[in-house]
């Protein structure tokens, strides 16, 4: 269902019209894969599995922070280029985190350690001493701009509003769903996010 409520949300940008930031929590201990990544079956017995609409890697949602931004088309954000977007959304995390964090300045590595995200800090993450702290993976489409991040921390949804406001001016008003919004989520939760044909494709 946090997989299917961040493509609801994304779907209904355009007609939003302005920026909204998302956070949540697991109802259990979860992993989310990348959206290339090969399923871990290793883990199915131990973990609630889900493949994310964004790429990256593995993530373990277990006394993580999870959040979400979600943009229309033309927003400056939207205008950027990836690599731009996502520091510039995680200077706002660093800015929540309250500590002596920084994002990442760096080239990508060529190439990965570990399929887990944690273990990959690359260019734009938010790390303290060489530790990751945060990382995301964004997806552009039709409807707007998805960032799914991860923070190795617990922070309130207040803090982190209060890191984008201190870092990027945000100014927040309070948003529910739309009943078009649930239902699609509903939808996308049990045709999509719950299927093997999602979670366990074949690339």
């Amino acid at each position: 269902m946090n997989m299917a409520v961040d493509e609801a949300l994304l779907r209904a940008a355009v007609e939003r019209g302005r920026p909204l930031l998302r956070v949540y929590s697991w109802r259990q201990p979860a992993v989310s894969i990348g959206y290339f990544q090969k399923f871990p079956a290793h883990l199915a017995g131990h973990y609630d599995i889900v493949r994310r609409p964004t790429g990256g890697g593995l993530v373990y949602h277990d006394g993580d922070t999870t959040y979400t931004v979600v943009l229309p088309p033309g927003h400056p954000l939207f205008e950027m280029i990836a690599t731009e977007s996502y520091c510039t959304i995680h200077k706002a995390v660093a800015a929540a985190l309250a500590v002596e964090a920084q994002v990442l300045n760096s080239k990508p590595r060529a190439s990965l350690t570990s399929d887990e995200c944690f273990r990959n800090p690359v260019h734009g993450d938010v790390v303290v001493d060489g530790r990751k702290l945060a990382g995301a993976a964004q997806r552009r489409t039709k409807w707007g701009l998805l960032h799914q991040g991860s923070i190795a921390a617990k922070l309130t949804e207040v803090r982190i509003a209060e890191g984008f406001s201190e870092a990027l001016g945000a100014d927040f008003q309070p948003y529910r769903h739309g009943a078009e919004e649930c239902v699609m989520a509903e939808s996308l939760a049990s045709g999509k996010y719950a299927t093997n044909a999602w979670n366990k494709r074949i690339l």
